[in-house]
């Protein structure tokens, strides 16, 4: 599980592309099988094998997916999908936790202080170090209601004497549909990840609904072969709830992905329904050794002994 990529044009921090090479390029090179979630999910349904089998993934399909990422992988004959929050790519919206770094980011004030429900939070801005300040302010909007995480931003673009364009700048901008369609191209497939990026279990169960229905409706509309895995909005298990995995087997999606770490083992899903749509990704990892111990099952194993991953 990937989210996004470093480009040094726009100041984009994330993965690094050749740090992603190197990883492929071992992988390929002890024979792992890089292939696709959704390959996985019919080797699962058919009771097949995995044999080494590894998928990467992508979340929210931001422009530098196709820039960046896209030819790394490529260069690697290595399949990934990519899940996209509709409204983003409809030019609807763009992603609250990107507003507040780009508040932090272009703010000229050297303090900026914000309320969040009956919280107040202050944020001293003296270099860039402290900037990043944000990704705090961010953790604590992530469990927090529509309408709280709203007023908070609001408040936090005044007091910064900041305005939030209603379109994204272009750092935080996604890919466009027809970006999407020339990847499919090349290997690269999509799945639904809501329209508007909510946590599910904070929101109606009406809202709920129409966030994933709505989601993969639009998504098959403009992509050729839409992938019928869901990925949860945040990816914990707290983020998500039976209602969720309720719609999605009515709907007839094969599972959903979470962001909790951890290995599939295909004798799991025998008999399972509930198994299916709450699959555990590992955080895609710079290193060499980061990523063997996960694919090896190593990491998974240590995680399991202290309570802490689905196996």
């Amino acid at each position: 599980m990937a989210h996004r990529f470093c480009d040094p044009e726009t100041g984009v921090s994330g993965h690094n592309p050749q740090a992603l090479r190197r990883v492929l390029a071992h992988l390929r090179k002890r024979r792992y099988d890089l292939t696709s979630i959704g390959e996985i999910f019919r080797r699962l349904r058919e009771r097949e094998p995995l044999k080494r089998a590894v998928a990467f993934t992508i979340d929210d399909g931001y422009y530098e997916m196709g820039q960046i990422a896209a030819p790394v992988f490529a260069d690697f004959d290595c399949p990934v999908t990519i899940f996209v929050f509709t409204d983003f790519h409809d030019g609807k919206m763009w992603l609250w936790s990107d507003k507040i770094a780009y508040i932090f980011a272009e703010t000229k004030r050297v303090k900026i202080s914000t309320r969040l429900g009956k919280d107040c939070f202050h944020f001293p801005l003296e270099d860039d170090a402290a900037r990043e300040g944000w990704r705090t302010l961010e953790g604590h909007c992530g469990c927090a209601s529509d309408e709280d995480r709203l007023a908070c931003i609001d408040e936090l673009s005044a007091t910064a004497e900041v305005e939030v364009p209603s379109r994204p700048p272009p750092r935080y901008r996604p890919l466009s549909w027809d970006e999407a369609r020339r990847l499919e191209g090349k290997g690269i497939s999509f799945g639904p990840h809501t329209l508007t990026h909510p946590i599910l279990s904070a929101i109606s169960a009406e809202q709920s609904e129409h966030e994933i229905t709505g989601s993969w409706q639009r998504l098959s509309t403009e992509v050729s072969r839409p992938v019928p895995i869901f990925c949860y909005p945040g990816g914990r298990f707290t983020h998500f709830g039976d209602r969720e995995v309720a719609t999605m087997s009515r709907m007839g999606l094969w599972g959903a992905v979470t962001g909790e770490p951890g290995n599939i083992r295909s004798a799991h899903f025998h008999g399972s329904t509930d198994r299916w749509y709450r699959v555990p990704r590992y955080m895609c990892q710079e290193t060499i050794h980061g990523t063997l111990k996960c694919v090896s099952g190593m990491e998974s194993l240590r995680a399991h002994r202290r309570g802490t991953v689905q196996t």
